[in-house]
């Protein structure tokens, strides 16, 4: 069933009660480093709309200043044009140009100019950031403009937070809840929204779309920023989940030299090292680089767990003209896990344990159980100024990776008692394509401002597995140990058996292409909306080979291609500087879920899966601080593998919930990031009695964050930090007879920057983590992580 029963249209209605907006030409928190001088402009202008005439004959050779605070767009670009001669004029008919400055003005003294002086995102303005990077095909929108729910984690506070893994993002980010660690074997899994099934969190690089297991690449270290959107995206970036959306923003190329070497421990004896270098090629500026290596080994805080990571990521900048710029991008990862952290199955949930009768600091599987993976990733995008209506953007990105783990237990099949069945894996090979291209223009029609995007994004997935990918018929799913009680998890030799070593085949292909077009309409100083359509098709097709060479039965190809046409609406409107308000309503194509490993219809292909959202947000900068709200309602096809072990389509699942947020200074050494989450999520057309009207499993109805920084005045340099993070009571099957207990973490830490020279600055940063080494059940799989201390020493130079 492709399209789902529309409902709670009222609350679009409501919209139009809601109050706030401020005008366009309010400042916005700019953070442009020097760069040629004719990008700079183009860049300032195309953010806002603004019809900007440059000469590059004019422009050639020179360098803008550093832009830093909050600007208008004209002002922001007057601050660019200071000390280089030129100054901008606006023409009768509202467009602007670069001209030669009166002699007196071209005689001034360089100075750098800043607004505020403070930078979006960083410490100092209390991680507040005031851009989206990327908003799917609409591209760059400022955060106040963004009639979605987006949460934007900046570089400063990844540093802060001592992050290596996205897991550190999503435990500080209040509208996600962690449902497996990346040192279990697989890609980052989340719940949110309330939808929490594997590999539910839809992934993109820079706008560009890949599929969840890509996620595996992509490493903190070469991130600017994570932005988080929360719920449905298909409008905004093609075929999605539900839950939301992850966009890393890769560090792009300095055009002042910058260097960093970080040293730490990321908890137990696991040490790394991490180097960040960029500059200019050339004195021009025409070129500029972005270099991060890493390298990282040694024991976690659980014993026998194992990591080891290394990176060499590269970004190049080609301004080719005062129009165009041409990026590049390239990086080569691997990381292998030893000592997986355990997946705990349980054939009847009333047999699970009390987390404090467990150790969450001690491996429950073997310390041979391993997961290991190889990325490449190769890119390339441009933004082209046509003249000063249209503008041409474009990227393409291409990743092929292998993975391969093999993990064992623990089950419980009797009280008290556990076995560790054996699940290897052979390696396998996964290439990505993905790629847009959108011509923007911007106009007006009467009084009527247009910023009218059309064009294309896609991605195609191709994954390979080897015939022999189980060692089945032999020891998979069998157990390596005899039955054990809980109190004793001894180590014994791996199995003797060999897989991998035949042909190579396609299991599964994925093709989605999405056509757009879509507006932005600014009516007035209060009022804008943002329509448009997307025609996705997604084609598929799935070939469970591996298990039927595996089991001896007949393997069956799965292939479908399934076509829909999905409207986005959100209107804005602002009644004050200070506040925003927003309705939305969207609709988005997404594949339907691969049956996993775990379940016995593994590898099958469910179809494809339309889900709707309706959405009312407020989003208001109270002093230093960013407060936002978005109430929301989900629907989509509810996908989940029930109590016979089968991976299937029953019902709907309908979400409906409220989101809060905080990031900035409620006072000037007080910093806080952080939120709440309300839920109320519900099983809906069931055809089995006991899902019905039931809350899904792992699905906390509320949770809640805060990260919080204090600097003490009476130490300059110092400050502390720690978080409180709350996890209400969740659901662990679907008739919901058996649930966890809500849990309270706390952590605390220290910080120390000090500058011993102009040009070197050294940063001390230790944090402990669940500081009372609560043990607790992360979710129906997953123990808590144990008590952890992390430290590091940044140098700046």
């Amino acid at each position: 069933m492709l399209r789902p029963p529309l409902q709670k249209r009222h609350l679009l209605a409501a919209a139009f009660a809601l109050n706030g907006f401020s005008s366009l030409a309010m400042a916005e928190n700019y953070q442009l480093p020097a760069a040629p001088l004719g990008s700079t402009l183009n860049s300032i202008a195309a953010q806002a709309g603004i019809a900007l005439s440059v000469d590059p004959a004019l422009t050639a050779n020179k360098m803008s200043r550093p832009v830093q605070g909050e600007f208008s767009a004209t002002a922001a670009m007057d601050a660019a044009l200071q000390g280089s001669g030129l100054q901008l004029q606006r023409s009768s008919a509202g467009s602007y140009s670069v001209i030669p400055a009166a002699t007196d003005a071209a005689a001034l003294p360089d100075v750098t100019v800043t607004g505020s002086q403070l930078t979006a995102g960083s410490e100092a303005d209390g991680y507040r950031n005031d851009a989206v990077q990327n908003v799917g095909a609409l591209g760059g929108l400022p955060l106040k403009d963004t009639p979605y729910s987006v949460n934007v984690i900046s570089n400063d506070l990844l540093e802060n937070i001592q992050a290596t893994s996205i897991d550190d993002v999503f435990k500080i980010n209040p509208s996600t809840q962690l449902r497996s660690p990346t040192t279990a074997g697989y890609a980052s899994s989340v719940s949110m929204r309330g939808f929490s099934d594997a590999g539910n969190l839809s992934i993109a690089n820079d706008g560009l779309r890949f599929s969840t297991g890509y996620d595996g690449g992509n490493y903190i270290e070469e991130m600017q920023q994570v932005e988080i959107l929360s719920g449905l995206s298909g409008f905004l970036y093609g075929p999605a989940n539900p839950g939301g959306l992850v966009n890393y923003v890769l560090k792009r190329p300095t055009y002042q030299r910058y260097n960093s070497v970080t040293l730490g421990n990321a908890g137990g004896e696991n040490y790394y090292v991490h180097g960040d270098f960029g500059g200019t090629i050339d004195e021009a500026g025409v070129f500029a680089y972005r270099l991060n290596v890493l390298g990282q080994d040694g024991e976690t805080a659980i014993e026998m767990q194992k990591d080891r990571r290394e990176m060499i990521s590269l970004a190049l900048d080609w301004n080719v003209s005062d129009d165009l710029l041409v990026q590049f991008d390239a990086s080569h990862k691997k990381s292998e896990t030893r000592g997986l952290t355990s997946y705990w199955y349980f054939a009847d949930q009333g047999l699970r344990p009390d987390a404090d009768k467990l150790n969450n600091d001690e491996l429950y599987s073997q310390r041979w159980a391993f997961s290991d993976s190889e990325h490449d990733r190769v890119g390339s995008r441009f933004n082209w100024r046509l003249d000063d209506t249209f503008t041409l953007r474009g990227a393409l990105g291409y990743s092929q990776y292998e993975n391969e783990y093999t993990y064992t237990g623990p089950e419980i099949n009797s009280a008290g008692v556990y076995t560790q069945p054996l699940y290897a894996f052979a390696p396998v090979e996964t290439e990505e394509t993905s790629g847009f291209l959108f011509l923007d223009s911007v106009f007006n029609t009467a009084t009527t401002g247009h910023k009218l995007t059309v064009g294309y994004q896609g991605n195609v997935a191709r994954v390979r597995n080897y015939e022999d990918h189980i060692p089945y018929p032999g020891p998979q799913y069998n157990s390596v140990t005899p039955e054990l009680p809980l109190t004793e998890h001894p180590q014994v030799d791996k199995p003797n058996y060999s897989i991998g070593n035949g042909d190579q085949r396609l299991a599964s292909r994925s093709k989605s292409d999405n056509f757009l077009i879509g507006d932005i309409i600014t009516f007035n100083d209060q009022w804008s909306t943002i329509v448009g359509l997307t025609r996705t098709t997604i084609e598929t097709y799935s070939n469970d080979f591996v298990w039927a060479n595996a089991f001896g039965y007949g393997e069956t190809a799965t292939t479908y291609k399934e076509s829909e046409t999905s409207p986005n609406f959100s209107l804005v409107y602002k009644p004050l500087p200070w506040l925003t308000t927003y309705a939305s309503y969207i609709e988005g194509l997404q594949e339907g879920g691969i049956a996993p490993s775990t379940a016995l219809n593994a590898g099958q292909a469910l179809g494809p899966e339309v889900s709707e959202q309706y959405e009312l947000g407020v989003k208001a900068t109270v002093g230093e601080v960013l407060l936002t709200a978005a109430l929301f309602n989900i629907e989509k096809p509810n996908s989940y593998t029930n109590s016979a072990r089968i991976f299937s389509q029953d019902g709907r699942q309908e979400n409906t919930g409220l989101e809060l947020s905080v990031t900035g200074k409620p006072l000037p050494q007080w910093t806080v990031v952080g939120g709440l989450t309300v839920l109320d999520a519900e099983v809906k057309e069931s055809n089995n009695a006991v899902n019905e009207g039931q809350t899904p499993v792992n699905v906390a109805s509320q949770f809640a964050k805060m990260y919080n920084e204090y600097e003490l005045s009476a130490l300059p340099g110092v400050a502390l930090t720690g978080g409180i993070y709350y996890t209400g009571k969740m659901y662990t099957d679907e008739a919901n007879n058996h649930s966890l207990p809500s849990v309270t973490t706390f952590d605390a830490g220290m910080r120390y920057r000090t500058a011993f020279s102009s040009d070197n600055d050294l940063t001390l940063r230790a944090n402990v983590s669940n500081l009372a080494n609560k043990e607790y059940w992360l979710n129906s799989s997953y123990l808590g992580a144990p008590r952890t201390v992390t430290f590091s020493a940044q140098l700046e130079f």
